[in-house]
């Protein structure tokens, strides 16, 4: 299996396996390989194993947005009235504690947070969370609906049961994630099951990218990943082929002036130098702009302001620089 973070990355790795292997003049069969996002691998897994789960048939996957309108059509019975003035003693307008409760229900499942335990807590906002988060988690079902969490919490779910463990992990050789920084919690729970038995599992990553915080990303994941596998091998691709020589050069350089350490545990950064290609023929311009201003609007507003000169001169189309790829940095 090869997995990585978004569809187009999956497809790309697809085909740059299969070159990768022509090149290298490999002739077996490539049909077993699974190449998908891990909510594409579990969304196969669900399709395969439906009925271990609640799920009827022709199940829905909703998306950010479905997910947003189906808590407004069951708003009363999933977030109820309010409370002095308050929805859940937190939110005081309706859409917003659609929005928030939609993030909170998608965090307690991606970190496998127990609802019962919210529902016995001291804080009245949790009790009410708890009995909130039971009721949609019920109603989805009911309507024969998941979420993206919810996707993932079934797949961990058949992965805790023995025997359909055995069943989905047989024929599980080896696994590969690309972009591992960019995992949450039972994403990565749901991996090291998949290889309990194989013992073969490959992450790609870099900690210096991790950008989907927001999103439940965890970079611990990357950066404990050698402590919970102290046998595994560790292979340092340090060289950027992508940006120009000055870009690596200046952003090594301040990189370098951050302290990494962390005394309650492993270090933030892995202990590392990006170097340019030398290989690589770099045309002589002004790579590294710096911008500043009186405030962060002034700020931004100086670099919107260059984006539109830059794009009214055709340097850049489209967000994209026409000449190479990489060329800011602010």
């Amino acid at each position: 299996m090869l997995c990585t973070f978004t569809e187009k990355a999956a497809f790309e790795l697809r085909d740059r396996f299969s070159a990768a292997a022509r090149q290298v003049g490999y002739t077996g069969d490539l049909s077993e390989l699974k190449v998908s996002t891990i909510h594409g691998l579990c969304n196969r897994l669900l399709t395969i194993y439906r009925h271990r789960t609640p799920l009827g048939n022709d199940y829905e996957t909703l998306d950010e947005l479905t997910q947003l309108l189906f808590i407004f059509e069951h708003f009363k019975e999933i977030i109820g009235q309010q409370i002095d003035g308050r929805y859940l003693h937190k939110w005081t307008s309706k859409w917003a504690a659609i929005e928030g409760a939609r993030n909170y229900f998608d965090k307690i499942t991606e970190e496998l947070v127990d609802p019962e335990q919210l529902q016995h807590a001291s804080d009245p906002f949790l009790r009410g969370l708890g009995v909130a988060y039971s009721v949609y988690r019920d109603t989805l079902f009911r309507h024969n609906h998941l979420d993206f969490a919810q996707q993932q919490k079934l797949v961990h779910d058949l992965l805790l049961d023995p025997n359909a463990a055995a069943t989905i992990t047989r024929g599980v050789k080896y696994v590969m994630v690309d972009e591992y920084q960019d995992t949450n919690f039972i994403q990565e729970q749901i991996l090291l099951k998949l290889t309990a038995t194989a013992h073969n599992l490959c992450v790609v990553g870099d900690e210096d990218q991790s950008l989907y915080r927001f999103r439940g990303a965890t970079v611990r994941n990357i950066l404990e990943f050698t402590a919970r596998f102290p046998d595994c091998a560790v292979i340092q691709l340090t060289t950027n082929y992508r940006s120009h020589r000055r870009i690596v050069e200046a952003y090594d350089r301040w990189m370098a002036t951050a302290d990494w350490s962390n005394l309650r545990g492993l270090p933030f950064r892995y202990d590392k130098t990006i170097q340019f290609d030398p290989n690589a023929q770099y045309p002589d311009y002004p790579a590294i702009f710096a911008i500043w201003g009186k405030n962060a609007r002034d700020e931004a507003e100086r670099f919107a302001d260059m984006v539109a000169f830059l794009k009214a001169n055709e340097v850049i189309v489209d967000g994209c620089p026409s000449q190479t790829d990489g060329f800011l940095t602010v």
